[in-house]
């Protein structure tokens, strides 16, 4: 007999059991441990998943927090424009266009001519617009520091086009055509 058929003859009650407990560890492990490692394999990713999907998912509630604090920040300051620059109604247009437009012009040191000023509304809009074109003659200079003043003056008025000209002698002054336009809340009947 060898050694080893000797030792497994002598050790036979040693050995079965052994041999039980280890085909019982291979299948609890092969029946439940290995399942349940899959099992928690997919749950860290699926948990990884849910992780970047919260991610996402805040970027997106804070770009429309944001989005939304825009607009109502975009709203607050149209509101304001509204009622704190824009003309209420169309006869404070006029008077806002005629009462800069002369001192402006006194302060410029240039000779204006002005034509009638000219109501206009657009179809389905509360705002009106009114417009007028004025012919400045002077010097360069003073011209420049005409519209200088127009553009930086407090009050809503909008300078559209403006045409140079200048006289056949060289020593004559500038000839500029100047349309200015303003803008004023017409209300839903078109005031």
């Amino acid at each position: 007999m060898t050694l080893p058929r000797r030792i497994f003859e002598e050790k036979r009650r040693l050995i079965y059991p052994v041999i039980g407990a280890l085909l019982l560890n291979i299948a609890l492990f092969l029946a439940v441990v290995y399942p349940l490692s899959i099992k928690v394999a997919n749950g860290e990713r699926s948990a990884q998943a849910a992780e970047i999907a919260l991610t996402a998912a805040r970027k997106d509630f804070e770009s429309a927090r944001s989005t939304v604090s825009g607009k109502q920040a975009a709203d607050a300051e149209l509101k304001k424009f509204y009622g704190e620059v824009l003309p209420p109604d169309e006869s404070d247009a006029r008077r806002i266009t005629y009462a800069n437009i002369n001192p402006l012009a006194k302060k410029a040191t240039v000779h204006y001519e002005r034509a009638p000023l000219d109501g206009t509304q657009e179809r389905d809009s509360t705002l009106g617009k009114l417009t007028t074109t004025i012919t400045l003659s002077g010097e360069y200079r003073d011209i420049r520091r005409f519209i200088y003043e127009l553009e930086t003056a407090p009050q809503f008025l909008v300078l559209e086009n403006v045409a140079l000209s200048q006289g056949a002698e060289a020593s004559t002054a500038l000839n500029v055509t100047v349309k200015v336009a303003t803008y004023y809340q017409a209300g839903a009947n078109g005031n």
